[in-house]
């Protein structure tokens, strides 16, 4: 593996990144539409230049408890499958490119089938960082209500 380059964001007290290929922009926490018979991870849409976007709260899907909006409360924007998808992520706190040897696979026993979005640990000082992907994030069923709507 070559090195990577992450975006590095906060979840309630867990730092956490995501390949910079994945993320099609961030951009700042400004409310969202409330939809009805959503999984309740999914706090509602965004309107994102005449495009709807389903915006999913990532410490409820990950059971980290509330998210706390403040200033600093982002949405990172990927396209999984054609569909673009916001992220509530706590705060994005950089930019970081990591060498080869400061990123692992994460352990087999941690990477089961309901956690397969978790695919390396990178190494920062003495900070881990959950390096995920959020193309995983959500199943095929998931995805597949999220259109349905």
């Amino acid at each position: 593996m070559n090195g990577m380059q992450i975006v590095v964001f906060t979840l309630n007290d867990e730092l956490c990144g995501v390949d910079t290929c994945q993320v099609n922009e961030i951009v700042k926490y400004e409310g969202l539409t409330k939809m009805p018979k959503m999984p309740k991870f999914i706090d509602g849409i965004i309107n994102l230049r005449d495009r709807v976007v389903p915006v999913v709260n990532l410490n409820k899907r990950f059971n980290l408890g509330e998210t706390e909006i403040t200033k600093k409360t982002k949405i990172i924007i990927t396209e999984i499958e054609k569909k673009y998808i916001g992220f509530i992520v706590n705060n994005v706190t950089e930019i970081l490119k990591l060498p080869p040897e400061k990123i692992e696979s994460t352990p087999d026993i941690i990477q089961k089938s309901y956690n397969r979005y978790l695919e390396y640990v990178g190494k920062k000082d003495e900070k881990l960082i959950s390096i995920l992907d959020l193309s995983s994030i959500l199943t095929d069923k998931e995805l597949d209500k999220i259109d349905d709507e």
